[in-house]
């Protein structure tokens, strides 16, 4: 990346809430899990991303519009749009479900 950009990877996004009037989302990686049954794999928070709630708004529409490009070029369905499966996560085709946030 230029300029010293740094990346981040992650399986997805775990909990989003508003706190001090910032919105913070919780960045999630896709973990097995060796000391439970069969290596089940789990989402784990990463990393925290704070933005004013104009911030997130903004992202939220350049979110949807994605989603939108995806559908059209066949790469998800629109049910899967709202249900998303984490794609290759090792368990056997099932999807992990990213944790509920108990603010929405």
């Amino acid at each position: 990346m230029e300029n010293g950009q740094q990346e981040v990877f992650a399986d997805g996004i775990g909990e989003i809430s508003l706190s001090g009037g910032m919105v913070r989302m919780d960045l999630v990686s896709l973990i097995g899990n060796q000391n439970s049954e069969g290596n089940k794999p789990r989402l784990v928070p990463k990393h925290r991303i704070i933005m004013p709630p104009e911030g997130f708004l903004r992202s939220f529409s350049a979110m949807e519009n994605l989603v939108k490009q995806l559908i059209d070029a066949g790469l998800i369905r629109p049910n899967q749009a709202e249900g998303q499966q984490v794609a290759g996560n090792g368990a056997g085709g099932t999807a992990a479900k990213p944790p509920k946030s108990p603010n929405f």
